[in-house]
């Protein structure tokens, strides 16, 4: 509120600017007297405090060297700050992942979250479309909760939230901001705000939906007007709940039984916290079962209050939540999932629970359990739902198509996919795409690429550029356009998801290998991808170390397992040869994709070249053991993880550690 001689909330003259001075002027809003603000990335990307005139700069002094990177205490004051720094995803990445990997690095962000604290920072390059690098590295954050606040984009990107949640704070009615200052609910309370108002956020339910709450928030969904109108009609009996939770039982289990790693590894429990629990899916389990408590969760005014349990992320079908007693503990059983793509396209491994608390008068940030499936891992499920194989050399599952509407690289994927007379190539997708549809995406094609000519042309013209440049961006919005263009047919397939349900059928072609190779072998030869011919025997050794293929007489390989009965696992395995194929040889020009293994965050698992296959009782499904295939060799072991021996002598106990290139060893 301001009082004589005090300056305004803020210079901006903007719709938000207006009313916050209004509301300062009428005694009706708090103001950001009581408010800090830090910067921990040196000036890099400051908040432009000219804009907040009554905003306290933390520290008070002038900022020096020790103020850099993430933030490591909690300030006594309330406190907004942010920290545009971050590494390369594959080289430790943003500043929130560095604090998940631990721990201490939640339990602290817990803490600032309920001390009344709330850092900003970037992602950088750990939430974006693609996979092993080419484009991006998908989502590579292993917990979603509410202590912190991650934008995306790069530097700069959280300038949007921070004037957003400043505003926010300066709207709340005097005695409103005080009382969340003095309960350390303040933050919590901004949160449930913030994501109350998101743009995605249409009905009521959608705010218990995924869309309310994604990992990462673009600045696009923001609403900031909503925000500070919501906080201004927030009187202090409006105030949401807190959830708080803790877990009373859980599953466990045993390394070098359940699950391998090299002796002190990063536990699998990544966070225990009231506001933020999260497991990596470990252990060799059919499904991960946890018992929480929910007699902490507090209500300013003690009122009864109603609790909402939701799949944010993740398959409901594969999560079993109950709390049908409405007493102070719910179980929760959560089966592994297999990568998820999001509504934004970004490929995920993280399975996300919310749970809400409504007092009737306003509804609560959600408390998050996150469930976090290791990239480089597959399982697979017999139809009891008993664990049959975990694969831990899962390939990379990304076709390699263009991330954007607008790369006119999907222009050389709509020649491949069309044109006849092309060889293999051509024999494949005749299988796969009608003619009609094949001559509707040449008949799209051909003008596009036409205009695509002409502008190569001129851009070979120094001084045609600004002309070549205009032109190449109309092309690229065409394009975009043309690949929404509806294909004839009754299929009711658009240009795009022709071409990428194609060409992923065509990598489940379980014979696609065994059948052509020596038409590959040639076309390999020939590629543009210098590599293609090595990347493809990388590939069939691969599967040979693994005991999926079998090499014969000649240099052929044909499948362990007759084709008709290959399981759904060997399958898989076979897809990501498949992948390779069609990435290096058969559509080298339109396809851009790592051949490498699924990357994942060497700091969560270390990498094991092998495959266990479970040996189950046929009655009962319990376990008896697996048979693991690593190096073209088999060896089995039994139901508490000890090497059995070929003569009818003592099981073996094993030990694992990692060797220099940080693979898994066991002897």
């Amino acid at each position: 509120m301001l009082t004589p001689g005090q300056a305004e909330i803020m210079t901006r003259t903007d719709a938000v600017g207006k009313l916050l001075n209004e509301w300062d002027k009428a005694g009706t809003a708090a103001g950001l007297a009581a408010i800090s603000y830090e910067n921990r990335d040196h000036q890099h990307s400051p908040l432009n405090l000219a804009l907040y005139p009554q905003l306290r700069l933390f520290p008070l002094n002038a900022q020096t060297g020790s103020d850099i990177g993430p933030s490591s205490m909690l300030r006594p004051l309330p406190m907004i700050g942010n920290c545009s720094m971050a590494a390369p995803a594959n080289k430790g990445g943003s500043l929130p992942r560095l604090y998940q990997m631990t721990p201490d690095g939640t339990n602290l962000l817990m803490m600032q979250y309920l001390a009344n604290n709330l850092m900003l920072y970037p992602e950088h390059q750990d939430y974006d479309i693609g996979a092993n690098g080419v484009n991006g590295y998908g989502d590579l954050f292993p917990i979603n909760n509410c202590c912190a606040l991650i934008s995306q984009g790069s530097s700069g990107s959280d300038q949007p939230f921070l004037q957003a949640l400043l505003a926010t704070l300066a709207a709340f009615p005097p005695e409103t901001q005080k009382v969340l200052i003095r309960q350390r609910i303040l933050m919590p309370t901004l949160q449930a705000i913030f994501r109350q108002s998101n743009q995605m956020v249409v009905k009521e339910l959608d705010y218990f939906s995924g869309v309310a709450h994604p990992v990462v928030f673009d600045s696009t969904t923001l609403n900031e007007l909503k925000m500070v109108q919501r906080a201004h009609d927030m009187t202090p009996e409006k105030i949401p709940p807190l959830v708080q939770i803790s877990v009373a039982e859980e599953t466990t289990f045993a390394s070098g039984k359940d699950y391998f790693e090299p002796a002190g590894a990063l536990t699998h429990k990544l966070a225990d916290t009231p506001v933020s629990i999260a497991r990596i899916m470990r252990g060799s389990v059919d499904e991960y079962g946890m018992l929480i408590f929910l007699g902490k969760i507090a209500d300013l005014e003690k009122r009864p209050l109603k609790l909402l349990f939701q799949v944010l992320q993740g398959d409901p079908k594969l999560v079993h939540i109950d709390h049908s007693g409405g007493g102070p503990y719910a179980r929760i059983r959560v089966r592994w999932h297999p990568p998820m793509i999001t509504a934004t396209g970004i490929r995920s491994h993280r399975v996300d629970i919310g749970i809400f608390a409504t007092n009737g008068a306003n509804v609560s940030a959600p408390a998050i359990i996150s469930f976090y499936m290791l990239p480089n891992e597959r399982r697979f499920y017999d139809a009891s739902g008993h664990l049959t194989e975990i694969a831990y050399q899962a390939y990379n599952p990304d076709l390699g198509l263009p991330a954007s509407p607008k790369d006119l690289r999907w222009l050389r994927t709509m020649l491949d996919v069309s044109i006849a007379g092309d060889g293999l190539r051509s024999h494949l997708m005749e299988k796969l795409l009608a003619l009609d549809e094949r001559k509707a995406i040449q008949a799209t094609w051909m003008p596009l690429n036409d205009r695509q000519q002409v502008i190569r042309g001129l851009e070979a013209k120094p001084d045609q550029k600004d002309n070549a440049a205009r032109l190449r961006a109309d092309l690229e919005k065409d394009l975009a356009s043309a690949l929404d263009l509806k294909l004839p047919g009754n299929r009711g397939l658009t240009v795009r998801s022709a071409i990428s349900r194609s060409l992923d059928t065509l990598s489940t072609f379980t014979d696609l290998y065994t059948t052509f190779q020596k038409d590959l072998v040639k076309l390999a030869a020939k590629s543009p991808k210098k590599s293609a011919a090595e990347d493809i025997r990388k590939e069939v050794q691969r599967l040979v170390d693994l005991g999926i293929l079998i090499e014969q007489a000649g240099g052929f390989v044909s499948t362990v397992t007759a084709p008709e009965k290959l399981s759904v696992a060997e399958r898989y395995h076979l897809q990501g040869l498949h992948l390779t194929l069609l990435s290096q040889v058969l559509f080298p020009e339109a396809l851009d994709r790592s051949t490498d293994p699924a990357w994942v965050d060497p700091r969560l698992t270390a990498i094991k070249p092998w495959r266990d296959v479970f040996r189950l009782d046929a009655a009962t499904g319990a376990r008896l053991g697996w048979i693991r295939h690593q190096a073209g060799r088999t060896h089995y072991f039994n139901a508490d993880g000890q090497l059995l021996p070929e003569a009818p002598k003592k099981a073996h106990a094993v030990t694992y550690q990692t060797n220099a290139q940080g693979v898994l060893e066991w002897k």
